[in-house]
């Protein structure tokens, strides 16, 4: 996980948590950077409020449902 690939891709994973700091879901995609794979989420878990993109473990960035929904989700 987070090795670099052919492109410069890197395994992130994206966490969705609740309200009560639970994960509800998590999956992982290859991407160039931690916004980029924000974007590869295709929809988020019920019960998410914020979402959280990790590259080896670590909280590389975090946002709320509402910003994802607004700005990143963007087509």
């Amino acid at each position: 996980m987070g090795s670099d690939q052919e492109g410069g891709l890197k395994t992130y994973e994206i966490k969705q948590i609740d309200s009560h700091g639970d994960m509800v879901s998590s999956v992982q995609v290859d991407a160039e950077s931690g916004e980029s794979a924000a974007k590869q989420l295709q929809q988020v878990a019920d019960g998410a409020e914020s979402i959280k993109v990790c590259l080896d473990g670590n909280v590389m960035n975090e946002m709320g449902v509402d910003y994802w929904l607004k700005r990143v989700r963007r087509r």
